[in-house]
């Protein structure tokens, strides 16, 4: 049976139990061993969307984990050529590569990605802010998207991807449709560009499409004026890559195909609603491929068995979703053409086992790298006997997976004795293989093991090395104290953060010995901004969970609160002010000396007008949110900033805040005609758009903005 499989890529790179796609020598064995076992002809690779974003997104260290794992951690995957490996490796093995990207996902502006889900903006949206999606009144720009009724913004992005396809050898290119964020405030808030608007008035020449009041047949010819825009950029895109002799594939969501896609787990799509006219991608053939999602199964038969009755005497394939490739259901889908896609991202996936063959100690004596690895694996996780003989042997196997899996068993059927060749795996040449080491020796460990640990860390810390040595530590416990307490002081500031996040971790161990140190990391000025960061944040976790005593959380609210207007680190600060925002939520204001909110209030005040501040895009955001925690007297400030006249910028944020409420990554929907009769009453005037970093610069109001909402 002919079968595709989708790699996540970047979900792959934050845990360690995936499938490792961390080097050239882990993408080569992953197509391998897929099309040696399963005769794979095709992998989704998310990994090139990827590559493109680091090229061509603009990060933000004020959110440490997504930039550590985008801006460093995954650029220096993709910058060690696992991309070329990966192509090079899929012509061996007659796989095509696909690249897999997402048609609406360019990033979020700051002021949405400080609170979720991290912070990274296409440099075109940055610098074309007048591309995107924007609300009725030309304001607020749409979280993800460019706007493709501007046909400048299309060839902008046409031309990019036809580009980075031709230029790596890609075989095509297949989109997701939903966007990464919940930046929307209503389903009806983004759409309003000229072209659309022109188009639905030649239906309803006497109905005002900003004003909201559209009855269902025209809300739905309205998503339909949105899609066709969708349509074109299809349509333009495949002309494109048809030249090259590229596919073009697009997701369709199962149970709503006509729809673009909500973010998974998610009850609308973040766009809000955009008609995805497949009917008329078949009947033109300006799709090559349409991708059922992951669903029910009954939801997805019921859309492919409408797909196979559109696609039938065209040349457009189908292919779907499914974590059970085998599964009888897909036989009649099968051999009507249809082509299961696995997931290898998710725990069951259909193809978990690296060879078809049963569990079986032969596999660890096998002459084949794969058998040798699923042997492993299976010994690891208790399908077989323990032979810790064969995986001492194989710990020094030529294969990096092999010697990732062995790892992993020792880890649970290993003693003491065996540390040395753990030992010998934190310094292992490929990530993945000191990543399992790493862990094993929070299992197996003696008292060297901490020392060990953070030597590795002095050559390698990588995102997820960091992640293991600092678990281990703390699964290690009270004998990690003395050598994680030192490498505070350590020169390399990798071993510095892993000692910081394991001390908080050991906290209830000895807490009256670590809070002085912790705290000091926080008042050292010195001392790694991200350091102190998450310094903050696991002390901020300790309080909040009721771990420090009476004495220690009164002083650390005050060490906070004193820092407000005194902190030089923009990191540091904007999460001091995050952090007195989670604790007033919590009820900890009785704690809190009495004259925070005037700091709170100085601090939002610096965004106004002439700000000079790198944040000024975003901080706003965190300091306004901080003040709405104290309830009215938060909001009295606020409102008083709104109302008055002098300050433009000010006047706009502290309505954002209010009215366009962003405190979590959460959709929190508001009413349509409600949001229309807030702006008619509070929204001052509209002072332009900020970029954000150093480019810090305000850009007029748009021609096509102005609307009166009453």
């Amino acid at each position: 049976m002919k079968m595709y499989v989708y790699c996540s890529y970047g979900d792959e790179l934050v845990s360690s139990k995936k499938q490792p796609v961390d080097s050239p020598a882990a993408v080569e064995a992953m197509i391998e061993w897929m099309s040696r076992t399963y005769n794979v002809k095709r992998m989704y690779w998310r990994g090139a969307g990827e590559e493109l974003w680091d090229r061509t997104m603009q990060f933000g260290k004020e959110t440490p984990f997504g930039y550590e794992y985008a801006a460093v951690w995954k650029r220096h995957t993709l910058q060690s050529g696992t991309t070329r490996a990966l192509v090079s490796a899929g012509k061996r093995y007659g796989m095509e590569i696909i690249m897999y990207t997402g048609l609406f996902d360019y990033g979020v502006q700051p002021d949405i990605g400080i609170i979720g889900p991290y912070m990274f903006e296409d440099r075109g949206r940055i610098e074309h802010p007048e591309w995107c999606m924007r609300d009725r009144w030309g304001e607020r720009r749409c979280p993800g998207p460019f706007e493709f009724a501007f046909p400048e913004a299309r060839q902008y992005v046409i031309r990019r991807y036809v580009e980075e396809i031709v230029r790596n050898d890609y075989d095509g290119i297949n989109f997701y449709t939903y966007v990464e964020n919940c930046g929307l405030r209503y389903l009806e808030e983004f759409g309003f560009a000229e072209p659309i608007v022109s188009l639905f008035q030649e239906k309803y020449p006497d109905i005002d499409l900003r004003k909201g009041r559209l009855s269902d047949e025209q809300t739905e010819h309205w998503y339909a004026c949105r899609g066709k825009f969708v349509t074109d950029f299809v349509r333009e895109l495949h002309a494109e890559l048809k030249l090259h002799g590229k596919k073009l594939s697009i997701i369709l969501d199962a149970e709503n195909p006509d729809y673009v896609q909500p973010w998974w787990g998610k009850s609308v799509p973040g766009t809000g609603y955009i008609r995805t006219d497949w009917q008329t991608w078949i009947a033109e053939g300006i799709v090559d491929e349409l991708w059922v999602q992951l669903a029910e199964i009954g939801k997805q038969t019921s859309t492919l068995d409408n797909l196979l009755r559109s696609c039938a005497g065209t040349s457009v394939k189908l292919v779907v979703r499914t974590p059970k490739p085998f599964d009888p259901v897909w036989e009649p889908y099968v051999s009507a053409g249809v082509t299961p896609v696995a997931v290898i991202t998710s725990p069951v996936n259909g193809i978990e086992r690296m060879v078809k063959a049963p569990p079986s100690t032969a596999l660890l004596h096998s002459e084949d790298w794969i058998h040798r690895s699923q042997g492993l694996t299976d010994m690891a996780e208790g399908r077989i006997e323990g032979d810790v003989q064969a995986a001492i042997v194989l710990a020094q196997d030529r294969n990096l997976v092999v010697r990732q899996r062995a790892m992993r068993a020792l880890k649970k059927f290993g003693t003491s004795a065996h540390l040395p060749i753990i030992y010998a795996g934190l310094h292992d040449e490929e990530n993945c293989v000191r990543v399992a080491a790493a862990e094993a020796a929070g299992v197996i460990h003696d008292g060297d093991t901490p020392g060990r640990l953070l030597a590795a860390i002095e050559s390698d810390d990588t995102f997820l090395m960091k992640s293991a040595c600092a678990g281990s530590l703390l699964a290690i416990g009270e004998n990690s104290l003395s050598d994680a307490t030192a490498g505070l002081s350590s020169k390399y500031r990798g071993v510095r953060e892993v000692c910081a996040k394991a001390l908080i971790g050991l906290y209830e161990i000895d807490g009256t010995a670590l809070y002085p140190l912790l705290t000091g990391i926080v008042r050292n000025a010195d001392e790694d901004e991200i350091i102190r960061y998450w310094t903050i944040d696991g002390l901020l976790g300790l309080c909040l969970g009721g771990r420090l005593d009476a004495e220690e959380e009164k002083a650390f609210i005050a060490e906070l609160a004193a820092r407000i207007d005194k902190e030089c680190s923009t990191v540091v600060q904007l999460h001091i002010v995050r952090a007195i925002g989670k604790l007033a939520e919590e009820g900890k204001t009785a704690c809190m000396p009495t004259n925070i909110v005037g700091k709170l209030e100085q601090l939002f005040r610096e965004y106004g007008d002439g700000c000079l501040r790198t944040d000024a895009a975003f901080g706003w955001r965190l300091a306004g949110n901080a003040l709405l925690s104290f309830g009215a007297a938060g909001i009295e400030i606020l409102e008083k900033f709104r109302e008055q006249t002098q300050n433009r910028w000010l006047a706009w944020l502290a309505y954002e805040v209010v009215y366009l409420s962003h405190q979590k990554a959460e959709f929190l929907l508001i009413d349509q005609r409600q949001m229309i009769a807030d702006h008619e009453h509070y929204a001052p005037q509209f002072p332009g758009y900020r970029a954000w970093r150093e480019d810090i610069r305000s850009i007029s109001r748009l021609p096509d903005s102005s609307f009166d909402a009453s």
